[in-house]
C-alpha cells in the first residue's frame, strides 16, 4: 500500500475525501490528516508519505510553501493540490514546483480516483526503475566515506538524518524478507548475492524488524543491527558494526538477530600470543588447547567474525614465517571466511587439522612403518588426544575393532603395546613442558593425562631414569 496525507483547513472536506474516495482499490491508504500547513509539515516529516493531497490556503503554513519544505523533508513524496477558482493562479504557480497534479473545488471524487489511478501507476513504475539503482549509488557513496554527498544522497532517498531523526542500519545475511513493509520508509540496497543492507529510521526499526517472518525460513540466517545514528557522519562505522553484527551465525550456529558486542581487546591478544607461543614451540597440544578454548568464547557470541579472521590469518602468517608455505592461505576478508567455513567450529576444525600435520613430523615417521590402514588411523587420535582418557576399550569402540583384536594388532605394527605407547607419547610431552614452562610437575602430570602424581613419577623414572623434577634440574 502507498502511503497517502490528507491536508486541508475545512474537516468537512478532508473527512469527505478519506470516506469518499476508493483509496484502496488504487493501492492507497490514508495514514494521517491535518488541518493546517504546519501540522501538515509535522505529519510529513514523521510518516514519510508517498502522496500528500493539500489545500492552498491554508493558516500557518500555505500550500505552497507547505510543498517547498515538504520536498526537503522527504523528496520522494509526491505532492497535488486541492483548490478553489479564486486560487486557480496559486495552483497553476504549484505546478511549477514540481506537483504531479491538482483538482479544483469544488470537485468530483472520480476525478481525485482518476488522479490516483495515474499516480499509482507512477509510483510503481518508479519502484521498479530507481530505488534499487539510487540506493546502490547511496551505498557506493558511504562506503566512500564522502559526508557532504552522502548526505545528500540521504536526502534524496528520502532519509535524511538528523540528531531528532536517527537512522538504524541493519544487515540481512541469509533471509531475504518480502514483502518489506510498506508503511515504513525504508532504503533497501544489495552488498552481495548473500547480503541485503537497509535503512531505516531507528524509532521505526523494531516494528520494521517485526514484519520479518522468520518463523517460515528455512535457511540460516543472521541479521544485524547497528547503533542508532544521529549524523551522517556516525553512518559508516554504525553500518560497519551491523556488518559484524549480521554474521553472527558463524559465531554461534545459531539464526538470530544479533547486536554489536564490546570487543575485548585482552582477550583476543591473550589468544592470538598464546596460539604463537605454541607455534614456536612446535607445541601441538598446547595450540589445541588454545584452539578448543576458543570455540565456547565463539558460541556464547564473546568472539565475532571479526576475532576470527584474526586468529585466522596470524595463524597463517606465523606458519608462513616458520618457512611453512605448503597449503598456506590467506582471507581477503570477512564473507570469504563466512563463504568457505560457515561456522567457526569449521573453522576450528580445518586450523587443528592442518597445523597438526605440519605439527606432527614424528607421527609422519611412525605412520611410515604402519601397513594397516585402521592402525594408522588409530596413532593418528592417540597422537591428537594422548593427553585425554583414552583406553583399548574406547578405541576398540571408536574404531569398531574388538579390544583383544586391536590389542595384537597394535603391538604387531607398532612394535609395542598400546599403553607402552601412550605412556611414552605422555611422557615426550611432559618432558617439553618441563624444560620451557614453569608449571608445577603435578600440573604437567595432569596436563599429560595422568591423574595419579605418583603414577606420573614412578612411568617418568622408569622411561627417562630419573624423576620429574631431576630431569628439569639438568635442563
Amino acid at each position: 500500500m502507498y502511503r497517502a496525507v490528507i491536508i486541508d483547513d475545512e474537516r468537512w472536506i478532508v473527512e469527505g475525501i478519506k470516506a469518499g474516495v476508493r483509496w484502496e482499490k488504487y493501492g492507497f491508504q490514508v495514514v494521517g490528516v491535518a488541518e493546517n500547513g504546519q501540522d501538515g509539515l509535522g505529519l510529513i516529516e514523521q510518516l514519510r508519505p508517498d502522496f500528500v493531497l493539500t489545500d492552498i490556503k491554508m493558516p500557518l503554513v500555505n500550500g505552497l510553501e507547505l510543498i517547498q519544505r515538504g520536498k526537503e523533508i522527504s523528496p520522494h513524496t509526491i505532492f497535488a493540490v486541492l483548490s478553489g477558482h479564486a486560487e486557480f493562479a496559486y495552483a497553476q504557480k504549484a505546478l511549477n514546483y514540481g506537483t504531479f497534479g491538482y483538482c479544483l473545488k469544488p470537485f468530483e471524487i472520480e476525478e481525485i480516483e482518476s488522479m490516483l489511478g495515474k499516480l499509482s501507476q507512477t509510483l510503481k513504475h518508479r519502484a521498479q526503475l530507481e530505488p534499487e539503482r539510487d540506493a546502490q549509488e547511496l551505498y557506493e557513496v558511504l562506503c566512500s566515506g564522502n559526508v557532504q554527498l552522502l548526505a545528500e544522497k540521504l536526502a534524496s532517498a528520502g532519509i535524511p538524518i538528523t540528531a531528532n531523526m536517527p537512522v538504524t542500519p541493519i544487515i540481512v545475511q541469509g533471509y531475504v524478507p518480502a514483502p518489506y513493509r510498506e508503511d515504513i520508509h525504508h532504503i533497501r540496497f544489495r552488498i552481495n548475492n548473500r547480503r541485503v543492507g537497509l535503512l531505516v529510521y531507528s524509532h521505526l526499526a523494531e516494528r520494521f524488524l517485526s514484519s520479518f517472518d522468520l518463523s517460515s525460513n528455512s535457511i540460516d540466517y543472521s541479521i544485524g543491527i547497528g547503533p542508532s545514528s544521529a549524523s551522517p557522519a556516525q553512518l559508516e562505522t554504525s553500518l560497519e558494526a551491523a556488518s559484524v553484527a549480521a554474521y553472527g551465525y558463524f559465531s554461534t550456529g545459531k539464526s538470530g538477530v544479533y547486536r554489536p558486542i564490546t570487543p575485548s581487546e585482552s582477550m583476543i591478544d591473550t589468544l592470538l600470543s598464546e596460539l604463537a607461543g605454541a607455534l614456536a614451540q612446535k607445541d601441538r597440544m598446547r595450540f589445541m588447547s588454545v584452539m578448543e578454548s576458543c570455540r565456547p568464547l565463539f558460541h556464547r557470541y564473546e568472539l565475532t567474525i571479526k576475532d576470527a579472521y584474526l586468529i585466522f590469518n596470524t595463524v597463517m602468517y606465523l606458519f608462513t614465517r616458520e618457512g611453512v608455505k605448503e597449503h598456506t592461505r590467506f582471507l581477503e576478508g570477512y564473507d570469504q571466511l563466512s563463504y568457505d567455513y560457515g561456522h567457526s567450529d569449521v573453522m576450528i576444525d580445518y586450523l587443528i587439522k592442518h597445523t597438526l600435520n605440519h605439527l606432527s613430523d614424528e607421527l609422519s615417521s611412525r605412520l611410515a612403518g604402519v601397513t594397516h590402514i585402521r592402525i594408522k588411523e588409530i596413532l593418528t587420535y592417540i597422537h591428537h588426544h594422548f593427553n585425554q582418557g583414552i583406553s583399548i576399550q574406547s578405541l576398540s569402540e571408536k574404531f569398531y575393532l574388538s579390544p583383544t583384536y586391536l590389542s595384537q594388532l597394535f603391538k604387531k605394527e607398532v612394535g609395542e603395546n598400546f599403553v607402552e605407547y601412550l605412556s611414552r607419547q605422555r611422557i615426550q610431552y611432559a618432558c617439553k613442558l618441563l624444560t620451557e614452562t614453569d608449571m608445577t610437575v603435578s600440573q604437567i602430570g595432569e596436563k599429560c593425562g595422568f591423574n595419579d602424581y605418583f603414577y606420573f613419577t614412578r612411568i617418568f623414572k622408569r622411561l627417562n631414569g630419573m624423576t620429574p623434577t631431576q630431569y628439569r634440574e639438568t635442563r
